[in-house]
């Protein structure tokens, strides 16, 4: 009776708030791009709108760089200290050092791209602003406000960058010619609303300046997550990039047509484990059963959700494709009907990592399944692309996920966690 009281107090304070708060943005997240991206599409036409998917692609994967896993080790470093002021403060200087030195890094592998890689030696300008998206999006504190259970905070600073990068597409993006603009609109939001995430936070933890040792410290601590997160996003946020490496810019449209309506979808997963991570972290040293309990129920919750907006996107594809793109875009109706797999597998090892492992601290068992996930994919692609394009990428992506959630079922079952 104690123990169904603690849940139910639980669930009618922070953890309902901030979900619920979580997911009105990510309605509005699959909302937005319900409006924002026909019209790129329509705009840009297939190879220009392909050059800004493979530019967004290469932003989202360089700044898992300067993310370093923060947004889970941060978090549950400051869930554990956040009543001890000093503490918190101590941490955040450490973690804001640690990105200063991975923006000198993200720099150099711009530099080498640009030099590099085709598409953007024949559109400079596209390099400069997904550099510029990455830097911004990897100084966002938004491990802070997870931490501090503040999570509505960070909803509505990704809602105000959404809005405002919608405005700015549909007022000045008017031809092919304009595909930067498309970037320098979400790196200019994203920038605005990293100022004030910045100021907001330092309006509560007294500011330090950051200093190398320290720095390195945190480097050091997030390093196994940040593999995970890297190679994570060699089969989430980097497959446009991969396929533009191996095709061509259209077929890199074709993908990303289906996969940004797929990937809006997956977010419908997030709010509730996120919303309910710091909890856990915060009960798991004070009640293991209590946690234990909350880690069952989010991940049955998570998973109903993902069964259910997968079935939905699978039966709509040709509609949403054909009424939102165009039959320009018809061959993306079956990329979107196998990315829609992605939704019930990601739930399930999104889960497991979330609500199960880094709570626990298995970090490493986590990159394991994250590392060789990108490594089927990988090898996946590189077999599957060049022979079907942006259907062979799909195909590559599910395979991955698979694996990922398969790999760490197993090692729950074996440390008799589950």
């Amino acid at each position: 009776m104690k123990a169904h009281m603690g849940l139910h107090r639980v669930f009618n304070s922070r953890i309902v708030q901030n979900a619920a708060s979580l997911y009105a943005v990510q309605f509005l997240a699959y909302l937005l791009p319900l409006i924002s991206l026909p019209y790129l599409a329509r705009t840009l036409e297939p190879l220009h709108f392909g050059l800004v998917a493979f530019a967004q692609s290469f932003a989202n994967w360089l700044a898992v760089l300067g993310e370093y896993g923060f947004t889970y080790s941060a978090t549950r470093s400051l869930a554990r200290q956040r009543e001890r002021k000093e503490a918190v403060a101590g941490i955040v200087a450490s973690v804001l050092g640690a990105k200063l030195i991975l923006v000198l890094g993200m720099v150099l592998l711009t530099l080498g791209a640009g030099a590099f890689v085709q598409s953007f030696r024949q559109y400079p300008e596209l390099v400069f602003w997904a550099l510029l998206i990455a830097i911004f999006i990897a100084l966002r504190p938004t491990w802070y406000f997870q931490a501090i259970e503040r999570a509505w905070l960070v909803a509505l600073m990704e809602g105000l960058i959404r809005v405002g990068h919608l405005a700015a597409i549909f007022a000045f993006v008017r031809g092919p010619e304009d595909a930067w603009v498309a970037l320098a609109a979400q790196a200019l939001a994203t920038g605005g609303v990293a100022g004030l995430e910045l100021y907001l936070m330092y309006r509560e933890v007294p500011f330090r300046l950051p200093n190398l040792p320290l720095s390195w410290v945190a480097l050091r601590v997030g390093f196994s997550l940040f593999l995970s997160r890297a190679s994570d996003s060699l089969y989430t946020s980097a497959n446009g990039m991969i396929l533009g490496l191996l095709t061509t810019p259209v077929q890199v449209a074709f993908f990303e047509t289906g996969n940004r309506l797929a990937r809006p979808g997956l977010s419908i997963l997030w709010p509730l484990a996120q919303a309910i991570y710091p909890r856990i972290n915060h009960l798991i040293r004070r009640d293991a059963q209590a946690a234990q309990r909350l880690s069952r129920l989010a991940l049955w919750s998570t998973l109903g959700i993902g069964l259910v907006g997968g079935a939905f996107l699978a039966i709509l594809a040709p509609y949403l494709i054909r009424l939102l793109f165009g039959e320009a875009y018809e061959t993306s109706v079956r990329v979107l009907q196998v990315l829609s797999l992605l939704l019930p597998i990601v739930a399930f090892g999104y889960s497991l990592s979330m609500q199960y492992m880094f709570p626990r601290q298995m970090d490493r068992e986590v990159m394991y399944s994250v590392l060789s996930a990108g490594l089927v994919n990988l090898a996946l692609a590189a077999l599957l692309a060049p022979r079907l394009g942006a259907l062979g990428m799909a195909f590559a992506v599910v395979a991955a996920e698979a694996w990922a959630a398969l790999f760490r079922f197993f090692v729950l079952k074996r440390k008799g966690v589950l």
